[in-house]
């Protein structure tokens, strides 16, 4: 396990943070317009991370999924969005705690919400590398849209988040 899944979600909230932080600057229009994205709009994008973030939460609790597709708006207001997203990010903080490396080697089975549904069974440690992966990749493209919407988007590198939670990097400035 490279990356324990905690840190991950440590990672996702912080992220999460920062890029809310230079959405909530935008108006709701700008927010709401779409930019001729796959999720066409900065809302309906951070609809889609909030909607997968509880999906892959609740297939781990053993709940059936309560959405029908991916592209589910749960939250047409930002603030509101924003919020619940805020406590979802906590939820999987508390969920990842305890895990072990004996626990990402169990696997979980669901059902995939594609238009042909498939069961998969995945080990846990893919599973979270999954989630990892589409949250960054969908972020990246709310990052675009918020810098097409002309506002200077902020650095949500993993390195970043290190640097400025932990220190665990050491930076040298230019010339230093």
């Amino acid at each position: 396990m490279l990356v324990h899944p905690n840190t991950l979600a440590e990672f996702n909230a912080w992220a999460n943070r920062r890029l809310y932080a230079a959405c909530a600057t935008l108006t709701p229009d700008e927010i709401a317009k779409d930019r001729e994205a796959f999720f066409k709009s900065i809302l309906g994008t951070l609809n889609h991370i909030h909607l997968v973030d509880i999906l892959y939460r609740e297939r781990l609790e053993g709940q059936s999924p309560t959405f029908k597709s991916l592209d589910e708006i749960l939250h047409q207001d930002f603030q509101s969005l924003s919020a619940h997203q805020v406590e979802e990010d906590q939820r999987w903080i508390e969920l990842t705690k305890d895990f072990d490396a004996g626990t990402m080697d169990e696997t979980i089975k669901f059902w995939t919400l594609l238009d042909k549904p498939d069961l998969w069974e995945v080990p846990k440690h893919i599973y979270f590398t999954n989630l990892c992966q589409h949250q960054t990749h969908h972020r990246g493209h709310v990052h675009n849209m918020v810098n097409q919407a002309g506002i200077e988007p902020p650095s949500i590198g993993y390195i970043e988040f290190r640097i400025e939670t932990d220190g665990s990097f050491v930076t040298t400035p230019p010339g230093g």
